[in-house]
């Protein structure tokens, strides 16, 4: 929990932006990430495989 999260797919909801991951919450056949973005907007992303995302520990600049 804590880290910036991408996803680098071209398609979705706001794929390519940054997001922090605040918790991790079940769903009924796969976990899902709630991530807060820059402006407060939430959303919950399912854990795909790792190659779908990369992943940061520090901040970020929002706007890459």
């Amino acid at each position: 929990m804590g880290q910036f999260v991408r996803r680098n797919t071209k398609h979705g909801y706001r794929t390519g932006q940054r997001a922090q991951i605040m918790m991790t919450a079940p769903s009924s056949d796969h976990d899902c990430w709630l991530v807060v973005y820059h402006d407060g907007e939430t959303d919950v992303i399912p854990i795909d495989n790792d190659d779908t995302y990369s992943f940061r520990s520090e901040p970020v600049d929002w706007r890459r």
